[in-house]
């Protein structure tokens, strides 16, 4: 909910350019900004609570609300890996990123830059590690990837499978289903700042979909948390490059 409050924060100011919406108080803004997030959440996180244990996929702090023992040593030995796939994740996304440039072709004029584009990576940041590095882990990996993965378990055991987990086969498909789904995801904010074409579209469910492949991966052979810890240092590496370029240039 950390997370769901920083994303509606961010998204004020947006709201606040739509002429029915300007006349409300910060606080109903910031509410309305909230609603549909909280309910996804909501639902996400009871779906991937019903599927996620199991079939194996890991929590240490649902293991611990649960009144089980998490495996905290487990988890400090995973952090290294975590930061590792993040940092490599952003740098994979820099790369085919630039590789796209002459096919996206996105207006510069449209593009802040200087003191205006520090101050909105500065605002970015909660939404960035909160929504991002947590919000989205238990909305795409919990409460997509996990179910997709149960499902084509379940499915299999209804045929006559013996399997006591999901297959690494199922367990990708989950992972590419969902990390695709994220992809999507990622549309409707790219929308209202620019203008959709193929290419541009091409270009953002794939660049974000190499990313929740990654994090998929973290929550299958590790946890949830491993996840998100891996999420939220792309999004740090992401804004240390993103405000030496700007100050930089």
């Amino acid at each position: 909910m950390v997370g769901v409050v920083a994303l509606a924060v961010y998204a004020v100011p947006t709201l606040r350019e739509i002429p029915e919406l300007a006349v409300l108080s910060y606080p109903t803004l910031v509410l309305l900004a909230a609603a549909n997030s909280t309910v996804l959440l909501a639902v996400f996180v009871v779906v991937g609570t019903a599927t996620a244990p199991r079939i194996g996929l890991h929590s240490h702090v649902f293991e611990w609300a649960s009144g089980r023992d998490p495996n905290w040593k487990s988890f400090r030995a995973s952090l290294p890996i975590a930061v590792a796939v993040g940092a490599g994740l952003f740098i994979v996304v820099v790369v085919l990123d630039l590789a796209f440039a002459q096919f996206t072709q996105l207006p510069v004029d449209e593009t802040p830059t200087g003191t205006e584009a520090l101050s909105e990576l500065v605002e970015s940041i909660p939404m960035r590690l909160f929504y991002g590095g947590i919000t989205e882990e238990l909305l795409l990996r919990w409460g997509v990837m996990a179910p997709i993965a149960f499902v084509l378990w379940w499915g299999r055991r209804r045929l006559g499978g013996t399997e006591e987990m999901p297959s690494p086969l199922m367990m990708w498909t989950a992972i590419v289903a969902s990390a695709v789904v994220f992809g999507v995801g990622h549309l409707p904010a790219l929308a209202s700042a620019f203008g959709l074409t193929t290419a541009l579209i091409v270009r953002t469910v794939l660049l974000n979909a190499l990313v929740g492949i990654g994090l998929g991966w973290l929550f299958w052979r590790h946890s949830l948390e491993t996840a998100m810890v891996a999420h939220a240092a792309f999004h740090v590496v992401l804004v240390a490059v993103s405000a030496v370029v700007i100050v930089v240039t």
